[in-house]
């Protein structure tokens, strides 16, 4: 299956009998626009003049007629079934009957083309005895930064001591072991694992334990969301961070936490369920922010994905592994939600669960397409973790080492990494680079490990 929805669907149509007396009142202007171009689909912003305009309007394609249809409002039109990296001109009338009597701009789209699927690999091991990393960020190819767990030899010897990590930064010769959160405020020692990282710049940088920490550039601060009385019976372990700034910050964890910052104070926000919530993921554009979460609980099988409106968390999907609850489809089998990806766009969102992903298209209610992978690719994975540079430019990282790549057409399996071991925990990925963290196991320690790609 191809991440592709079907040709020319439309929302907000309007349709509407002729009214032959209001057409010479009417404003025939109109205004063609790009929405959004990928490598197989375009998406177009049609523009009356007068939202009380009443013709039939004709789209055209290299002046082949896509299709007519009655509209008097705003609509954004879906053109599939395109070339990669190809030049197309759309126009689009006004018709009275036959006669076109209002026409926009011509507009050329040029689609995305896919991306190369070829990379070389660098490996480095760090940490031992049970070491392993959760979360990476790619500030560029010389700075790197990892953040989880990681215990190091200090000392020889049968018995040796370790001293412990959770953060590592790699300069693009070397790794340098840091210790974020080593002593928190009235004296608590706080090396703890860290499930997160957003890095805004060198001077502002945010990671994740059970708390929020901040960098501000002169030291790390130190939240204690359950001193404050905002988070006193639950924790942030084992969730995910995102935000667009310092004063926007979101910060997901057990028990369906999700606790919100502004800059000035921490706000627990109702999610409306009690499950671990593992990724977030937003973006803000022209039409405002877009925030998603998801989650699932191992005991009960249930998934959950849920996106802000207004201020409220809604719930979107739901599913449990007995195919009960307000699912998306019954017959998908994904017990196991448990990452979450979109492009700045928004053409559609990448929910990661079972044995594959789905889509939701923001702009077609309730159109979904379930990806399997098994399908796709002959192979089973519960992907761990999406992420992607544009929707030409996807990676997924799932169990048994594997990772998976969308270049726009199709799916490629890679498996350099395949049953050694190798437990990929998270990715992350810019126009050269992707990098991949997590643990693997050469016999009964684990350790951790950074895969570097290049393309």
């Amino acid at each position: 299956m191809k991440i592709v929805l079907p040709t020319l669907s439309l929302l907000f149509l309007s349709c509407f009998l002729f009214d032959d007396e209001k057409m010479d009142e009417q404003n025939t202007n109109l205004t063609l626009s790009l929405h959004s171009a990928g490598v197989t689909t375009v998406k177009l912003n049609v523009n009356p003049a007068d939202s009380l305009a009443e013709f039939t309007f004709e789209l055209t394609r290299d002046d082949f007629t896509l299709q007519t249809l009655s509209l008097k409002s705003d609509t954004l039109i879906k053109d599939t079934g395109l070339n990669p990296n190809t030049s197309y001109t759309y126009n689009g009338y006004w018709l009275n009957g036959t006669e076109r009597i209002g026409e926009s701009d011509s507009l050329t789209v040029i689609t995305m083309d896919t991306t190369s699927q070829n990379f070389t690999w660098e490996i480095d091991t760090l940490g031992d005895v049970g070491s392993y990393l959760n979360d990476v960020w790619i500030v560029d190819e010389n700075d790197i930064w990892v953040v989880g767990y990681l215990s190091i030899p200090d000392s020889a010897g049968y018995m040796p001591t370790y001293a412990n990590y959770n953060a590592a930064r790699w300069d693009g010769e070397d790794w340098t072991y840091l210790k974020i959160g080593d002593t928190m405020p009235q004296g608590f020692f706080a090396m703890t694992t860290l499930y997160g990282i957003h890095y805004f710049n060198e001077n502002d940088i945010w990671v994740m334990s059970g708390v929020p920490l901040h960098w501000n550039g002169e030291k790390w601060e130190h939240y204690l969301l359950h001193y404050m009385g905002v988070l006193p019976n639950s924790s942030l372990s084992n969730g995910a961070l995102w935000g667009t700034s310092t004063d926007n910050m979101y910060f997901v964890g057990r028990d369906g936490s999700i606790i919100h910052y502004d800059g000035n104070e921490f706000m627990k926000m109702e999610s409306r369920t009690n499950i671990l919530l593992t990724d977030i993921w937003g973006i803000s554009d022209d039409s405002g922010e877009n925030v998603w979460v998801c989650g699932w609980d191992s005991s009960t099988g249930q998934s959950i994905v849920l996106t802000l409106i207004e201020g409220q968390w809604q719930i979107v999907y739901e599913r449990y592994s007995g195919g009960n609850g307000n699912s998306i489809d019954q017959n998908i089998y994904a017990p196991r939600v448990n990452t979450i990806w979109t492009n700045n766009k928004f053409d559609y969102l990448l929910v990661g669960g079972g044995m594959g992903l789905f889509t939701m298209d923001k702009y077609i209610a309730n159109d979904y397409e379930y990806i399997d992978l098994v399908e796709e690719l002959g192979y089973f994975s519960f992907p761990e973790k999406i992420v992607g540079i544009d929707i030409n430019d996807i990676f997924i990282v799932g169990a048994y080492g594997t990772i998976f790549h969308f270049n726009g057409l199709h799916w490629d399996l890679n498996q350099t990494f395949f049953n050694d071991g190798y437990e990929p925990k998270c990715v992350n990925a810019n126009s050269d680079n992707i990098v991949i963290v997590g643990e693997i196991s050469f016999d009964i320690f684990n350790k951790a490990f950074v895969i570097r790609g290049y393309r």
